[in-house]
């Protein structure tokens, strides 16, 4: 039976290797304390710079973990960085709130170690300039002073959808 173990180790390990290196890339925020979530994609991105398509939404999928109890109230944050200059940007109440946005069945209130995932859909302008430009999300607690929940920074650059 042991080639059986071998056999199935050695399927194992592209599937898990597959599954590992299909992440976006991230990095932490200049605040080293606030928790980097568990995983980020930003659509099919797995290398950086991840392309942001004009006049079309990024899917963004943020997994993280719950830091407290009865968590009921908690908000998205995004600010873009071009140029030098950071702008927050204005999402829409609904898809800002992380609550009515989960995956996977999960519904608040969140318990203390709770694994979610959140997906945000964040619209990409035709108005918005084709350059690099740094995405940072966060993730607050509104019920607890707006304590960051998670927070990422990712590279991005806007792009006009290709013409096929």
């Amino acid at each position: 039976m042991p080639s059986l173990k071998m056999f199935s180790a050695i399927l194992m390990i592209p599937l898990m290797w597959t599954l590992v290196s299909g992440e976006t890339p991230i990095r932490q925020c200049a605040y080293e304390s606030y928790p980097l979530p568990l995983m980020v994609q930003i659509d099919d991105c797995n290398s950086s710079p991840c392309d942001l398509l004009k006049g079309s939404e990024a899917k963004i999928d943020i997994q993280f973990v719950a830091t407290r109890n009865t968590m009921k109230a908690l908000t998205a944050e995004v600010h873009l960085t071009s140029l030098g200059v950071t702008i927050p940007y204005d999402l829409e109440s609904s898809r800002g709130t992380v609550c009515s946005n989960l995956l996977h069945g999960a519904y608040c209130p969140l318990d203390a170690g709770e694994d979610v995932t959140y997906q945000l859909l964040l619209p990409v302008g035709n108005s918005q300039p084709e350059v690099p430009t740094r995405l940072e999300v966060r993730l607050l607690d509104s019920d607890n002073d707006n304590r960051v929940v998670a927070c990422f920074l990712a590279d991005t650059r806007v792009k006009k959808p290709s013409s096929t």
